[in-house]
């Protein structure tokens, strides 16, 4: 099923022994368009910290609830968030070290080292290899951001701009991101359409915008997409017939 990550904002985290925090944000990779890590406001003088989606045993967007397979003690004590600082190498190490968890680049294979299993983590880090998407020629940051600050981003197309990002929907199996919504430039006949990441061929963190190698009326051409979760399957199906592309179920 696919989730809204706006909506996901505000879920409350419940560890083994508790309620801790709750979610303030993701962080995903930009080249691979995969969650890796939920933020998580503890409460406690506005501590943040990460919580990779190995950890997480069951999702409930009706009680709008995530249930973690960790201790409050261990969420406590985990090496803090710091929100004006590019989320380091060296931080990400930290705290999978604090955990256990595998390293998300040491391959499937670290989830059995870590004594992970599929039914202990039903909700396991994604392994898919995707393109490499151009970025600024000169930027040095790292390949993580956060959902928060992407959405609001401009979308331009092969001639001309379109709108800008509005939401991002996320694949509750994988943590892959399968769509980013879009709002049409706004007018009286704006709407909301989907954007496959795969269609992406550049993005530039500084100006904050996102290309996507199509023609802008062909996107805006699209079928309207009702903000009605979860999306019928004959929906997508009509989506990349309509952009002629190959859907993501038959490029597993």
């Amino acid at each position: 099923m696919l989730m809204s990550v706006k909506e996901m904002r505000g879920h409350l985290f419940v560890a083994r022994d508790g309620e801790i925090g709750k979610v303030n944000d993701l962080y995903f990779d930009d080249d691979q368009w995969t969650v890796r890590y939920l933020v998580d406001k503890t409460g406690f003088l506005g501590r943040q910290v990460l919580i990779a989606p190995v950890a997480i045993t069951e999702i409930n967007n009706d009680q709008e609830m995530i249930r973690v397979n960790l201790t409050r003690e261990q969420i406590e004590d985990s090496p803090p968030l710091d929100r004006e600082k590019p989320l380091s190498r060296d931080l990400e190490t930290k705290i999978i070290e604090h955990y256990r968890w595998p390293a998300y680049l040491g391959g499937a294979d670290a989830l059995s080292e870590a004594g992970y299993t599929q039914s202990a983590a039903p909700h396991p880090l994604s392994w898919s290899v995707k393109r490499t998407i151009a970025r600024d020629p000169d930027y040095e940051g790292p390949n993580l951001h956060s959902s928060v600050n992407v959405i609001g981003y401009k979308i331009a197309t092969n001639n001309g701009d379109l709108g800008a990002v509005e939401d991002l929907l996320v694949d509750d199996k994988t943590w892959e991101i399968r769509y980013l919504l879009i709002e049409t430039q706004k007018a009286m006949n704006s709407k909301k359409i989907l954007i496959d990441p795969e269609w992406i061929d550049w993005i530039s963190w500084k100006q904050k915008r996102v290309s996507v190698s199509m023609d802008r009326e062909k996107i805006k051409g699209c079928p309207k997409f009702d903000m009605s979760l979860p999306i019928p399957r004959e929906y997508e199906k009509m989506l990349y017939e309509h952009y002629e592309c190959k859907a993501y179920w038959d490029r597993q």
